[in-house]
């Protein structure tokens, strides 16, 4: 049996990071990354940019030759079965690991809706999340034409950017496009742009049926509506990856997230949550930031350097049909709030700053986006009106 003073489970960017970041604060103890990918950890936010483009080594969070000067030992192909935390021992399908802490950072998986899925119709349907789920369609994309993606989030609207030149058509059950990060001004001007692509968005609606059509899929939605096409890709929800914890004590809630403190810690001591699987405050905001400050955290107080994270607002980043769009903090609850907007539809550039009590709240950049880390450095702070007029423009 291998024994290790921290294992991490997950090898995705909320993991590579805390042991990034113990490295820089220890040098002497063991880290061991246990990542179920077949390849070294990357940036799933660029998966829609290999989809036509080869991989190269900018896919990767980090090279081969870091774990091993960094002494981290990163065991690929390495699904975790089982945890025993009485014991402080991870399983997976070929070792038994100890630990002193762990470290559960193991993502999430696309939602599928299984009862809607058939032996047949699963030839024609895809995830699109992970390595292996761009290899999948990699070799599906030259024989096909239509494409139906059910999702118009950010990885939604990130996939069918790079699909371009194919047939796309996006069902989405909200009323509009991103209606989390963005407001109804910059959801309009998206879906209005996004449509002059050639893309169709059907808003307000699910499916409700997919049977097979030919060499493809006939998909009916709630609204009666028939749609035929190629194949059929989902980005509509996660589900946490914590199928492994069947421990009695019970660090999941009713969603299956883990539960933890303002330290990123669990009810376990020596057992702390951080990325997608983490629940903090009643929510888990599934951003890249998130996952890298939660890491942090972690790994901080891992070592004894005791830190709480702050439950600031995150952004959310989206780069796609050759737009970028910022959106930080909360765009729906706007009552007593000084707005500030600035829109030119020419240049389609958008621009909403939220002040409440002298504070920005919050702030939406579409097209625009030079003065993010300007405004970042304002958020939840008093701050100059004019001086927010003079970003405007």
């Amino acid at each position: 049996m291998e024994k290790y003073d921290i294992v991490i489970i997950g090898g995705g960017p909320a993991g590579v990071t805390v042991a990034e970041q113990i490295r820089k604060e220890n040098k002497n103890v063991s880290v061991c990354i246990l990542s179920q990918e077949k390849v070294l950890p990357y940036y799933r936010l660029k998966l829609g940019y290999y989809l036509q483009n080869p991989i190269d080594e900018k896919f990767f969070l980090k090279s081969s030759d870091w774990y091993k000067a960094n002494n981290i030992r990163l065991m690929l192909n390495s699904r975790v079965k089982e945890c025993n935390f009485e014991e402080k021992v991870v399983f997976s399908e070929t070792k038994k690991i100890h630990w002193d802490f762990l470290v559960i950072a193991s993502g999430s998986k696309p939602y599928l809706p299984e009862h809607l899925l058939t032996e047949k119709t699963q030839n024609f349907v895809f995830t699109f999340r992970n390595y292996n789920d761009l290899l999948l369609l990699q070799k599906r994309l030259s024989q096909v034409n239509k494409v139906v993606i059910v999702g118009a989030g950010l990885l939604g609207l990130e996939l069918a950017s790079a699909l371009e030149g194919k047939k796309i058509t996006i069902i989405e059950l909200s009323e509009r496009i991103l209606p989390k990060q963005l407001d109804e001004v910059a959801s309009f001007l998206l879906k209005d742009y996004v449509e002059k692509k050639g893309i169709e968005i059907i808003l307000g609606t699910k499916i409700k049926n997919i049977e097979t059509y030919h060499n493809g899929l006939e998909i009916v939605l709630s609204n009666g509506q028939p749609i035929y096409c190629d194949i059929l890709i989902f980005s509509a929800g996660v589900v946490p990856n914590t199928e492994f914890i069947k421990s009695p004590e019970n660090i999941l809630n009713s969603i299956k997230r883990i539960e933890v403190n303002y330290k990123m810690q669990t009810k376990i001591s020596n057992v702390y949550a951080c990325g997608d699987v983490a629940h903090i405050d009643g929510q888990n905001p599934g951003t890249w930031t998130f996952a890298l400050e939660s890491a942090k955290i972690v790994a901080k107080n891992i070592l004894g350097f005791e830190t709480f994270y702050q439950n600031m607002p995150l952004p959310y980043f989206l780069k796609a049909f050759g737009l970028e769009i910022v959106s930080v903090g909360d765009m729906q609850n706007l009552q007593d709030a000084n707005i500030l907007e600035f829109l030119d539809k020419s240049k389609m550039i958008y621009k909403k700053f939220v002040v409440k009590n002298d504070k920005l709240t919050a702030y939406l950049l579409l097209n625009n986006t030079k003065t993010h880390l300007q405004l970042s450095k304002f958020l939840n702070s008093h701050v100059d009106i004019k001086l927010l007029e003079n970003l405007l423009k």
